[in-house]
């Protein structure tokens, strides 16, 4: 079965250049979804005498050859912008999402903090004044 795709019109695709993005797509050869972390840098939007399909122009964070690779439109399910972490460092990067159940033990990896561990009260075991 297709899972549902998202409707993105001009203006929220727009939107969307020059950000980061987590994007779910699913292909229908392919019997599961699969995300990706993307910076998009462009999109093609198609007037009524071309051919083709709309599709953002993006490159992966993973990728080590930084070339940009079309993202259409009708294969994405899920897009969320990412925003910066605020002050607090809560470490809130996203926007509202579902979660996802996961076959882990969901247990939290230790917190970092300047690049030293945090015990789990959140002490790092410096003496402070």
């Amino acid at each position: 079965m297709r899972k549902p795709r998202i409707a993105i019109d001009a203006a929220k695709a727009l939107s969307y250049v020059g950000q980061t993005v987590l994007i779910e797509m699913a292909w229908d050869a392919e019997p599961e979804s699969f995300w990706q972390c993307t910076h998009i840098v462009g999109v093609l939007l198609p007037t009524a005498d071309m051919k083709g399909s709309p599709y953002f122009l993006g490159v992966e964070l993973s990728s080590s050859t930084r070339t940009p690779n079309e993202i259409y439109f009708d294969d994405i399910c899920t897009i969320r912008a990412m925003r910066y972490r605020d002050r607090q460092g809560s470490g809130n990067v996203l926007g509202r999402m579902t979660l996802t159940h996961s076959e882990g033990s969901g247990a939290a990896l230790p917190a970092h903090r300047d690049g030293c561990f945090v015990a789990m009260n959140g002490s790092t075991g410096e003496a402070h004044p």
